[in-house]
């Protein structure tokens, strides 16, 4: 049974489009990315930190993606953060993912599903905080 209610937007409200997750590079760019989303994932300190970044600065991506249980919601995540941090686009932080070795994407997998787990309690702080809050305003019209 799924946790959160499954929210959409509208893919030009979404943080990740407007800052060219999906976009496409090619030759030395896309190579450069590669790299850099690799270098960020190896330091799995460095990488929580973007990907609770993402968290902060995309709210309306997170809740698009995140509410989305039946998704790789770490993936998505991990995509996420390579991009708010080092601008590389979600293909390229694949591609980069692929050079790094089985404990180095064991460490960056334990990185994000740290990070899941601190934004779903927040989403579920908020979720709770805006329940009461719609429960009190609705008492407060009836008198």
């Amino acid at each position: 049974m799924p946790r959160f209610n499954r929210v959409y937007y509208h893919y030009e409200l979404l943080e990740e489009y407007t800052h060219g997750m999906w976009r496409i590079e090619r030759g030395v760019d896309r190579k450069a990315y590669i790299e850099e989303a690799a270098m960020l994932m190896r330091d799995p300190e460095r990488f929580e930190a973007a990907m609770m970044r993402a968290i902060k600065e995309w709210p309306v991506s997170c809740e698009h993606s995140l509410t989305a249980e039946d998704t790789n919601r770490i993936a998505w995540l991990g995509h996420a953060g390579c991009c708010i941090e080092v601008g590389s686009p979600e293909e390229a932080t694949r591609a980069g993912w692929h050079t790094l070795t089985k404990p180095e994407q064991d460490e960056a997998n334990a990185a994000a599903a740290r990070a899941l787990s601190e934004w779903e309690s927040i989403y579920e702080a908020v979720q709770q905080f805006t329940l009461f809050a719609w429960a009190d305003a609705q008492t407060t019209n009836r008198n």
